[in-house]
């Protein structure tokens, strides 16, 4: 699951059923891309991160004549002329040790799935019947309840910690006139009378990134780093949660574009992809002197009442996984930018910097 962002034209977005807003997020063109990732390449078959151009990284296409004949999606990624097998047992890709992980999130993982992960093999597995819950970091994945937490709430329509309900997750806190929100640092229970809340988040967060859900299936290789990716993405299901990997303020967003990968990709389908855009709050962690724009691509949808503007805690929902624009399965592709205060950013320049030296310890 992958997407290439090395060459999109200098327009906005396109306009799905949302408008875009806020900076410019993408970056000139190279007048000498062909238009098609298999020309003046030899027969046979090419990952496309051997191709450059308009090549997915996480395809394998078939060359022929100069042209191409078919790309294939490669869920586990593409290397020496093939796409990679899918381990068997989806443990071994999970990326934070030992707990409890929805199988979305995981190579090969049954979305419906709870796995317990023990030394990288699987120790366990429940079958969730009403779906499994991804959580933010330092949260365990846990199987939703099979009916309604709500319909014990014994003081009527509210604010409720799960503690205080039937099945209810103790995570999580449940508004019983509809909706949940999940509590990184936990939920406080009040007294009857008051709406019980969740627990603030000290300062808003770390000042340092939270390693998104899902696998890495194409690191980062830009900026001399042997390829021309701009970003880390992230194989997970359609729909997985997003949270905000540091504290900051919505700046750009766009959502209500479709995939457009169709046998490869076109030049057309470069900037037709949904995102939001964060802004930290304490700049660039590894540069005073900077600040740093997170980005998150090819999203499906927003969380509730992100829009441009907002501030967003870290751990906080501000989207769900998606498969939009240019890309050959579900994944969230994690772009971190670091300009000069004041300076708005751009994807797929050399201000963007592998995320992985922003992550937290």
């Amino acid at each position: 699951m992958s997407d290439d962002d090395r060459a999109r034209p200098t327009d906005e977005p396109s306009t799905g059923e949302s408008t875009t807003q806020g900076p410019l997020t993408t970056s000139t063109t190279d007048p000498n891309t062909p238009a098609d990732p298999c020309d003046g390449i030899g027969d046979g078959p090419h990952c496309g991160s051997e191709l450059g151009g308009l090549a997915d990284h996480g395809s394998l296409y078939q060359c022929g004549g100069g042209l191409t004949q078919s790309a294939t999606p490669c869920p586990a990624g593409c290397e020496a002329g093939a796409c990679k097998p899918i381990a068997q047992d989806s443990c071994p890709s999970a990326m934070s040790g030992n707990g409890l992980y929805c199988g979305g999130t995981r190579m090969g993982g049954d979305a419906m799935v709870l796995y317990n992960c023990q030394n990288g093999a699987t120790a366990g597995q429940t079958v969730c019947i009403a779906g499994c819950e991804v959580n933010p970091p330092g949260v365990a994945d846990a199987c939703n309840p099979a009916g309604d937490p709500c319909q014990g709430a014994m003081s009527g329509d509210g604010l409720y910690c799960g503690q205080s309900l039937p099945a209810g997750d103790p995570n999580d806190l449940y508004d019983c006139t509809g909706g949940k929100t999940v509590c990184p640092e936990g939920c406080q229970v009040h007294p009857p009378g008051e709406p019980d809340a969740c627990k603030a988040v000290p300062n808003g967060g770390e000042c340092c990134l939270h390693v998104p859900p899902g696998v890495v299936t194409q690191a980062f290789s830009a900026c001399g780093n042997g390829g021309s990716h701009y970003g880390i993405d992230y194989g997970v299901a359609l729909g997985t949660p997003i949270y905000a990997g540091i504290a900051g303020t919505v700046v750009g967003q766009q959502t209500g574009l479709p995939n457009c990968y169709g046998n490869g990709c076109s030049m057309q389908c470069w900037n037709a992809f949904n995102y939001v855009e964060l802004k930290s709050d304490c700049g660039d962690p590894n540069n005073p002197a900077n600040d740093l724009f997170v980005y998150y691509l090819h999203i499906d949808g927003l969380g509730p009442g992100i829009e441009n503007g907002s501030h967003v805690d870290q751990g906080q929902l501000v989207a769900h996984s998606g498969n939009s624009g240019c890309s050959s399965g579900p994944h969230i592709h994690l772009e971190t930018v670091s300009v000069p205060k004041g300076q708005n950013a751009s994807l797929n320049t050399c201000s963007s910097e592998n995320p992985a030296g922003d992550f937290c310890p």
